[in-house]
């Protein structure tokens, strides 16, 4: 009966610390109590990764829609209207509802992956995102004037473009007759990639303002909350596109000079002061992609860069989503911070700041993409989306070409826990394994690593079947696609819950016996 008690007070204890402390959670702080950096992104060119597929990715920090929806595409009206009903989750990001508004809806539309920014479509465009600050007196439009947000832009854009190149010009066009009100009026940059080529797509607050450069074929982009894109060379139309007032609205302003400031450099006339967050978070992806270079955190970084060596999804998924500074003299892993137990995660406590990694426990998913100009679009595209903190959850292939995703993942309330909702279980995980985060985490990673592991490895095999299916019957192909996706996530779902429920039997009351450094055994031993 003893024993029965105690589990009893060990999981209460624990569901008031898993489902009241994140319902009261902030969205405008991090784990380091500070003010909220936001979302990481990047891009990459088919030349810098393994295999020659472009690349992009996008962490969605913060109280974001985690659930994952297939939207179909489809054929339209003359006449017809577009229609604005995504209003985010309940205590989540909120959205304008519109319903019916003036902007006509095109003739046909395509098949797109859902959430609170829209990730992919199904010709291989995928969409990454992040808000970043621009000038309020480089604004030209009065506030409230601006209709879209950003999950509005990317959810048009990947219902209109079949490449990254039309996605952002029909984004582009909207932008210029309706506007962007970003989040809070603050701009948004899109990394956007399809198979043949990456951008970086970015706009001003409360404008009609936008600018898009491309990515170098063997380069990488990484992003992190301000505008990245510097000197723009309007003549270049195969490397640059823009609206027509960029320029112009920022003369007339007084905030360039073309005779006295030279080039029109975008970042630096439309930004202002940018966080040590936003830096430290693009130094260490300059640093993991170019190791042999030195990189200061607050030098002038390049718009994009060579990887010394090339990368992979799977690469940038353990090297970089899920990143605390290891090895670097600002490690979260190390130091009193961290605890005995080395945990990079810290409590939302008055006073107490720390460094913003780009792994933290306010993501609300996580993902990267694979686009792939050898393969057909629905077997060639493939997000590996994670739900919650990318260190303690399991990354799901999910083919551009499927039909539906699992129903327990169209699950999602901030507000109250949800035993059907697999990013709960995940979320109580990361949140558990503060208690003890080196013994627990390993306990995890041992688990879903091996999870992980099987679906890169069993991709080539997975995409030789459905490539099979396709030549003779592509509809088949996307049938198998979406089975074999399903079958991952629900394996990825299961695995969380069984996951939850160990880690609460082996660790209630502080067991098992464990040992910490000397220096700590010092300090819990003082008296």
């Amino acid at each position: 009966m003893g024993n029965k008690k105690n589990v009893f007070v060990v999981i209460l204890c624990f569901l008031l610390l898993v489902f009241i402390f994140p319902a009261v959670k902030s969205q405008d702080v991090d784990d380091c109590g500070c003010q909220k950096a936001g979302c990481s992104s990047f891009a990459a060119g088919p030349g810098a990764t393994v295999e020659g597929y472009a690349m992009s990715g996008h962490t969605c920090d913060g109280n974001c829609d985690f659930t994952l929806k297939v939207i179909p595409g489809g054929t339209h009206k003359p006449g017809e209207k577009v229609n604005i009903s995504y209003p985010g989750l309940p205590g989540g990001f909120k959205h304008v509802v519109f319903g019916e508004t003036d902007i006509p809806q095109v003739l046909e539309t395509y098949t797109f992956f859902m959430c609170e920014c829209p990730i992919g479509n199904e010709h291989q465009v995928f969409f990454g995102e992040n808000t970043c600050w621009t000038r309020k007196e480089l604004r030209n439009l009065p506030p409230g004037k601006a209709m879209l947000d950003y999950t509005q832009v990317a959810a048009l854009a990947l219902q209109r473009g079949k490449t990254a190149r039309e996605a952002i010009l029909a984004a582009g066009r909207l932008i210029e007759k309706y506007g962007l009100k970003g989040l809070g009026g603050s701009g948004e940059s899109f990394l956007v990639s399809d198979p043949n080529e990456a951008w970086c797509f970015e706009v001003v607050g409360e404008s009609t303002l936008w600018v898009a450069q491309r990515i170098p074929y063997d380069h990488v982009c990484p992003h992190a909350n301000r505008m990245r894109i510097g000197v723009v060379n309007p003549d270049d139309r195969e490397n640059f596109m823009m609206s027509p007032g960029l320029i112009q609205n920022a003369i007339d302003k007084g905030f360039y000079d073309p005779e006295k400031d030279g080039p029109f450099n975008f970042a630096k006339v439309y930004s202002g002061n940018q966080s040590r967050g936003n830096k430290i978070r693009e130094w260490r992806m300059f640093s993991l992609l170019c190791p042999s270079k030195k990189w200061e955190i607050d030098q002038e970084f390049p718009f994009s860069v060579k990887p010394d060596k090339k990368i992979s999804a799977k690469w940038w998924i353990n090297n970089v989503w899920r990143d605390h500074l290891e090895g670097t003299p600002y490690d979260k892993t190390q130091g009193m911070a961290a605890g005995p137990f080395n945990c990079p995660g810290r409590f939302r406590i008055s006073g107490l700041k720390s460094e913003r990694s780009i792994c933290t426990a306010g993501s609300g998913y996580t993902w990267v993409s694979q686009a792939r100009k050898w393969l057909p679009d629905c077997i060639g595209g493939v997000v590996w989306f994670g739900l919650d903190c990318p260190r303690s959850t399991i990354y799901v292939p999910f083919y551009v070409g499927i039909s539906q995703t699992p129903e327990s993942w169209h699950k999602g309330d901030f507000t109250k826990f949800d035993p059907d909702s697999p990013r709960w279980y995940f979320q109580a995980i990361d949140t558990f394994s503060w208690l003890r985060y080196r013994d627990i985490h390993a306990d995890v990673r041992k688990v879903f690593d091996a999870i992980e592991n099987e679906e890169f490895d069993k991709q080539a095999k997975i995409e030789k079947v459905a490539l099979e299916l396709y030549k003779s019957d592509p509809e088949l192909a996307r049938e198998f696609l979406t089975s074999y996706s399903t079958s991952c996530a629900l394996k990825a779902e299961k695995a969380a819950k069984n996951m939850f429920y160990n880690l609460i039997a082996k660790y209630s009351d502080g067991r098992p016996r464990t040992k910490v450094s000397e220096k700590w055994l010092e300090i819990l031993n003082k008296k």
